[in-house]
C-alpha cells in the first residue's frame, strides 16, 4: 500500500516522532539543568536496570553500533557519570557501572522524561496506546 503523502507514511511518522521527542527531551533536560544527551540518557537508563554491563551488552540492549556507544561512554566517563571496572571473569572486557552522580542524573532525567512521556500520551486511550504498541512491535519484528 503506497501512502498518499509523507504524513500518511508510518515509517516517516515514526522517524519524525522519534526526532521530535529527542529534541523535546533535550530541551526539557536543558530547562532543568540536566547536562546529558538522549544517547547518554538511554545508557543511564539501561545501567539503572542492570548495572555492570559490558560495552557489547549495552550496544545490544540499545540496538546501537559499538562505535557510537564507545564515543558516548568516553564522554560519560569524562563527566564522571560512569566508571569502568575490569571484568573479573574476562580481563579483556570492562564492565560499566553508574557512579553516584550518574544515578542522580538518571533519576532526574527519568522524572523529566516521564513527564514528557505522559504529556505525549495524555490524549490516547489505553486501547489506542496498546494498538499503537502492537503495530510497532509487529513492524519491528518484520525487520
Amino acid at each position: 500500500m503506497k501512502p498518499a503523502s509523507l504524513d500518511q507514511n508510518i515509517i516517516y511518522l515514526c522517524a519524525d516522532f522519534s526526532h521530535k521527542f529527542s529534541q523535546a527531551m533535550a530541551a526539557a533536560f536543558r530547562q532543568h539543568d540536566i547536562d546529558i544527551t538522549a544517547e547518554q540518557f538511554s545508557i543511564l537508563v539501561a545501567l539503572w536496570y542492570r548495572d555492570g554491563m559490558s560495552q557489547k551488552e549495552i550496544s545490544e540492549q540499545l540496538n546501537r553500533d559499538k562505535t557510537t556507544i564507545t564515543r558516548v561512554l568516553i564522554n560519560m566517563k569524562k563527566n564522571k557519570l560512569i566508571r569502568q571496572v575490569t571484568d573479573a571473569n574476562d580481563n579483556r572486557s570492562n564492565l560499566i557501572y553508574l557512579t553516584a552522580k550518574g544515578k542522580a542524573i538518571q533519576q532526574a532525567g527519568v522524572s523529566v522524561a516521564g513527564r514528557l512521556y505522559q504529556q505525549v500520551l495524555k490524549d490516547l486511550s489505553k486501547t489506542q496506546l496498546k494498538a499503537g504498541i502492537d503495530i510497532l512491535q509487529k513492524m519491528i519484528a518484520a525487520l
